[in-house]
């Protein structure tokens, strides 16, 4: 009977993180820069400042590391500057960013969207790299178009 009781609770904990995760908006990598570019989001990379260094970043992402003790405050800080403008998360295969954008939304912070594909690609498909797509070392300079400031 326990066995089964627990069957039940972790079933209805899927159904309750799926109804989350179906919640949240989800963008391609192309769509997150094209949107950055046109001021329509704030694109910031979750990913850990060695993973930064060891890949570079895409050319339009802010960063806040997500395992950082800071990571809500800085999240909180860059919304702030433009508080009606969705921010959009990416890490290396969308996996964080997913679960990141889902417990973001399930606190109340819902104008968050979820970049899937991430950096290096996942089964959605190839990511930012592999798209070609524009970037910069870490510690380069952000993309000249993005007026958002890296807190």
């Amino acid at each position: 009977m326990r066995k089964l009781f627990t069957t039940f609770q972790v079933l209805a904990l899927l159904l309750m993180a799926g109804a989350v995760t179906a919640q949240v908006r989800q963008i391609t990598p192309d769509s997150a820069r094209a949107m950055a570019l046109a001021g329509e989001i704030v694109l910031i990379d979750i990913r850990e400042p060695d993973e930064w260094a060891e890949t570079g970043l895409p050319d339009v992402a802010l960063t806040a590391a997500m395992r950082s003790a800071d990571f809500i405050e800085t999240l909180l800080n860059i919304r702030d500057q433009n508080p009606d403008i969705p921010l959009a998360l990416i890490c290396q295969s969308g996996n964080r960013s997913s679960y990141m954008t889902g417990e973001l939304h399930k606190a109340g912070l819902t104008n968050v969207i979820d970049v899937v594909e991430g950096m290096s690609g996942s089964r959605v498909g190839p990511g930012w790299a592999m798209r070609g797509l524009p970037m910069r070392r870490y510690n380069a300079p952000i993309h000249v178009a993005i007026l958002t400031t890296q807190p």
